[in-house]
């Protein structure tokens, strides 16, 4: 009686050991490849970051806003000749 018992304990343990070895190694496939997602997303976010900053400095290039007013906004340059001093009302 006590073999039988300590055998059928005995299997039904390497069963559940045997069902949980297989619990982990799906757990860390799983994070694997989340993590690699999540790697592939920095990746990308960090291209758009570089992106960003690239359209910044192109934008505050003094030629390139010179440009943009001659060309989109159709200003003219100033000469300093031609700028006026605004009085202020001090009463």
């Amino acid at each position: 009686m006590k073999k039988v018992l300590f055998l059928t304990l005995f299997i039904v343990t390497h069963v559940g050991f045997f069902f949980l070895q297989i619990q982990k190694q799906m757990q860390f496939i799983k994070e694997s490849f989340t993590r690699q997602k999540q790697e592939q997303l920095i990746v990308q976010l960090k291209q758009k970051k570089q992106a960003k900053l690239n359209d910044l400095y192109a934008l505050q290039d003094r030629q390139e806003v010179q440009n943009y007013a001659a060309k989109e906004l159709k200003l003219k340059p100033l000469r300093i000749g031609q700028l006026r001093r605004a009085d202020h009302d001090s009463k």
